[in-house]
């Protein structure tokens, strides 16, 4: 009789290892699909609670030649430093599922443009025939002050954040990194203090695998978006963001960094890092943004300036 009761201990004794064993494990990893899932609810509780919203951005743009054998190449036409001020908003036009970002620079390198009238809001605050056409017109006219070789509307704060719409995700695949900021080269993140990884966010990568792309060169010719997003995993909060596209002649990378803005009650951008490379010149154009002075207003807006890019 001795021996069932030996095996039976034993097989208690190995049951409870088990259990030990079992509530010892780390719980599952969040998956890529279920993180961008989440991210996509954010977003679109984000941009409907800042739509409206006027923020002040201080923009310091430079160009950079090469050295070569102790000579430098030829230097390009034009400034090669610029300090901009601008107002920035963000809107959703009603019956619109897309969103858009308008830059109005009031100042360049010191020199008032006009008076500081927050033309941005007043042109929304009573939409008429004419706010398509003076929206677009502030567009063109802030793009005109960028300097350096290459055209570009795409270096505004929350344009990254469109990957993550639940409609353009399709667009796109997305997976896990680990690398996070250990990377180098074109995968390292800003030496800056404003872009350290945030503290316990994951990293998802994305490619853009869509024939028509988010970005166009001025020609019309499609460039794929990659890059990465860091991410609360459990609400999908929008830490940080990267966005990369490369070709035979362009390279350019954007990171974007959020933090609670404790007067509007969300995450905002704090800071804005770009680098251009002309692949033909070796030709850099750096910038770096800072946002502040956040200002929310009732603006309304209709589906006339949906059109708009």
């Amino acid at each position: 009789m001795a021996a069932p009761i030996r095996a039976f201990v034993s097989l208690l004794c190995l049951s409870f290892g088990a259990a030990l064993v079992a509530q010892e494990r780390p719980a599952p990893p969040v998956s890529a699909q279920l993180l961008v899932s989440r991210a996509a609810d954010y977003v679109e509780r984000f941009t409907g609670r800042v739509s409206g919203i006027v923020v002040e951005e201080s923009y310091q743009q430079d160009v950079v030649t090469p050295v070569r054998l102790g000579y430098r190449t030829s230097l390009p036409r034009g400034p090669i430093h610029r300090a901009l001020r601008s107002d920035l908003l963000l809107v959703r036009p009603n019956g619109s599922d897309s969103w858009m970002q308008f830059r109005d620079v009031f100042e360049v390198d010191g020199r008032a443009l006009r008076d500081r009238n927050d033309r941005l809001q007043k042109i929304f605050l009573e939409p008429s025939k004419t706010t398509a056409q003076q929206a677009n017109r502030i567009v063109r006219e802030s793009a005109r002050y960028n300097i350096g070789e290459i055209e570009r509307t795409m270096n505004l704060p929350f344009f990254p954040m469109a990957v993550l719409d639940r409609d353009v995700q399709r667009g796109f695949s997305f997976r896990l990194d680990a690398l996070g900021s250990a990377g180098t080269g074109v995968m390292a993140l800003p030496k800056l203090p404003d872009f350290a990884e945030p503290e316990g966010s994951m990293v998802v990568a994305y490619d853009e695998i869509s024939m028509q792309t988010l970005i166009r060169t001025p020609q019309g010719r499609n460039l794929a978006a990659h890059g990465r997003f860091w991410l609360a995993p459990d609400s999908g909060e929008v830490l940080m963001t990267e966005l990369r596209v490369d070709d035979w002649n362009l390279g350019a990378v954007i990171h974007v960094t959020y933090r609670l803005n404790e007067a509007i009650g969300v995450p905002l951008p704090v800071a804005m890092h770009e680098v251009y490379e002309n692949k033909q010149s070796a030709v850099r154009v750096e910038g770096l943004a800072t946002y502040s002075n956040f200002r929310e207003f009732s603006v309304k807006v209709d589906e006339q300036i949906a059109p708009i890019k």
